[in-house]
């Protein structure tokens, strides 16, 4: 009687560990889908930075060459070195990103939620950076 019990009981037992499993990779997934979402937007910003970069390199030496506003130009400088920052952050997250198919779910999720919260500081990053760019050069453009 008891092996019985035993045999109708182990179906149920094996489904309910697929289920967790199934839970556990769908939870694995939508996270490390959330990191590469931040990832795609922060990438998307990569052409900003270049564009920025190059105009105010541009504007910095369009006016070393007409003045002698040395606050200007270093305040150009800066924004340029931020810029060069901000781009530097995201090409070493990426160079250090590993994903983590061969992880099993606890490692991996801490992982992921590190490596959510070092592309949420990337993109923030990126998100001052180019909007301190922008406001430096409609500033300095028009002068």
């Amino acid at each position: 009687m008891k092996k019985w019990l035993l045999y109708l009981a182990l179906p149920l037992v094996l489904t309910s560990c697929q289920d967790g499993s199934s839970s556990e990779t769908q939870q694995k997934q939508e996270l490390e889908t959330e990191v590469m979402n931040l990832h795609d937007e922060a990438m998307a910003d990569m052409g900003k930075i270049y564009r920025l970069r190059r105009d105010l390199s541009a504007l910095r030496d369009t006016l070393q060459a007409s003045t002698t506003d040395t606050a200007t130009i270093s305040l150009l400088n800066r924004r340029i070195a931020e810029l060069n920052e901000a781009d530097e952050a995201m090409m070493d997250w990426m160079r250090n990103y590993k994903a983590p198919d061969t992880l099993a779910y606890e490692p991996a999720m801490v992982y992921l939620r590190d490596e959510h919260d070092k592309m949420a500081r990337v993109k923030a990053l990126m998100d001052s950076t180019i909007a301190n760019a922008k406001e430096t050069y409609a500033t300095y453009e028009q002068k």
